[in-house]
């Protein structure tokens, strides 16, 4: 898979660094990761299991199941002129020990509608792809589901699902060690979810991606881990899609790893990866302004999106980008975050005036960063940190723009700027203490406004309080079913 390498992710004061992580190529047409395939044999022996299943018409059925090493699996049901229907039932399994690798393919093509497709991996080095669709955007309602690993016989496994039309549904299911998973959906109404976990034996993490072009999509990644090379990227192009991504993980700091990265609309055209933008202007701090930078591009812009970040660990990042598009339809991200010495990204661009976007942000730790990015009107921007040693900064360009930061532990540190009229800004910290607001930053302005609250271990202020909120946590509540399935018969009672 061609990789392309994120950059600091300087978001508010240009050292929030973000790390190195590879992404597929930026843009729609994101990567050709669907490999498997090979089958050939017909007996060289070469202690290898081979096959190949070929129907073609609708409602078809077939079920492989082998036991051994170095299998290999390609089904291809083609529904002709017909509607679909079609089931297949992938099961590969074989003995695993420190010296051995399974090394198995497994391969399924469906055409059509209503399709079923389930592949079952034990072992080690296991390839499975299945694609539904293959171009065809009229398919609907195809499920597919990718499953590898058992008790603690899995590692550096690979699935990919490839889906084209609408209300498909997708699901990769990974334990333990080094995987990695790719999905990508064309159309709308499709549901990706990617479950990762690894155990502690050797555990290094999973890499998940999702991309997804349509509207009405959805996206869930989510991976646990002990080891520290956790990574999950979503990319959402069209119009009121839902991205949720968590991790959780015990490594300590720096480990390598634990990314969660959010895009939900596109630069189009060859452009720089999509956070290269952040690191080129530094400090929005100073200069909020980024419509040079993207002079001359075109944007494949998404509205009514909604993103959500949830990490708990220790040097965890996560980055949300929402490129938005038409007047006052707006997008919404929210991350959390429970540890230290992690950071957080918010970007959220509009055209002209309009957007009402809301970006929220929640730490628990010590040294955390949280740095928000808002270009529009009507704009919100919460953020909360407990702990110490904690940095929160946002910058907000156009009108009637609102932040709001609080900040409860020692040593904190807030920094906000706003550019334009009718802007507010709310900083509230309890004990570290420190604050820095500009509003209009050396333009005119007018009818900012700035309320700041700093309380020491004995401050009181008729016994404090924090103001302002503009809360309503968004549900991103996803209901994946894919189970279903038939099969059987071949001969049951002949």
């Amino acid at each position: 898979m061609k990789k392309y390498i994120i950059s600091a992710f300087a978001l508010v004061f240009g050292t929030l660094a973000f790390g190195q992580v590879t992404v597929d190529p930026p843009g729609p047409a994101q990567g050709t990761a669907p490999v498997a395939t090979a089958v050939a044999n017909l007996s060289g022996d070469a202690d290898a299991n081979t096959g190949l299943s070929i129907q073609n018409g609708d409602d078809n059925r077939v079920r492989v199941r082998q036991a051994g090493t170095n299998q290999s699996v390609y089904t291809n049901q083609d529904n002709g002129a017909g509607l679909g229907g079609n089931q297949a039932r992938v099961r590969q399994t074989g003995a695993v020990s420190a010296a051995s690798g399974v090394e198995n393919l497994a391969e399924v093509l469906q055409s059509g509608t209503t399709n079923q497709s389930t592949t079952r991996q034990e072992g080690d080095r296991n390839n499975a792809v299945t694609r539904q669709g293959q171009n065809n955007l009229t398919s609907i309602d195809n499920k597919a589901l990718i499953r590898q690993g058992v008790a603690n016989q899995a590692e550096d496994n690979y699935a990919a699902i490839e889906q084209d039309g609408a209300r498909h549904q997708a699901t990769i299911q990974q334990t333990w060690d080094n995987s990695d998973a790719w999905t990508r959906q064309r159309g709308s109404a499709n549901k990706s979810m990617i479950l990762q976990d690894a155990g502690p034996e050797n555990s290094d993490g999973h890499e998940a991606w999702n991309r997804q072009i349509g509207n009405r999509n959805e996206s869930f990644i989510t991976q646990e881990s002990a080891g520290a090379r956790n990574l999950a990227s979503t990319q959402q192009i069209g119009n009121d899609n839902q991205a949720k991504q968590m991790q959780n993980s015990t490594a300590g700091v720096g480990g390598d790893g634990h990314y969660a990265a959010i895009e939900q609309g596109a630069v189009l055209s060859p452009h720089v990866p999509f956070v290269d933008f952040i690191a080129a202007v530094g400090a929005p701090l100073l200069d909020p302004n980024i419509d040079p930078f993207y002079a001359g591009q075109s944007f494949d812009r998404s509205v009514g999106a909604k993103a959500k970040q949830t990490q708990n660990g220790i040097g965890q990042n996560a980055q949300i980008v929402q490129w938005g598009g038409a007047v006052d339809a707006s997008n919404y991200a929210e991350q959390e975050q429970d540890g230290a010495y992690n950071t957080a990204g918010i970007f959220q661009d509009h055209p002209g005036t309009g957007a009402d976007n809301y970006a929220k942000q929640v730490q628990d730790g010590a040294v955390n960063f949280a740095g928000i990015w808002q270009d529009g009107s009507g704009n919100k921007a919460l953020q909360t940190q407990t702990g110490f040693l904690n940095i929160a900064g946002s910058t907000q360009v156009g009108t009637g723009n609102m932040v709001n930061t609080h900040q409860f532990g020692d040593f904190n540190t807030a920094y906000t700027a706003q550019r334009g009229d009718n802007n507010a800004a709310l900083v509230v910290q309890y004990d570290g203490q420190s604050y820095s607001v500009e509003q209009g930053l050396l333009g005119p302005s007018s009818g900012n406004q700035a309320d700041i609250l700093q309380l020491g271990p004995d401050g009181d202020f008729g016994a404090s309080g924090v103001d302002c909120y503009f809360d309503e946590q968004m549900n991103l509540d996803m209901d994946y079913t894919v189970p279903d399935f038939d099969l059987e018969d071949v001969c049951p009672d002949c």
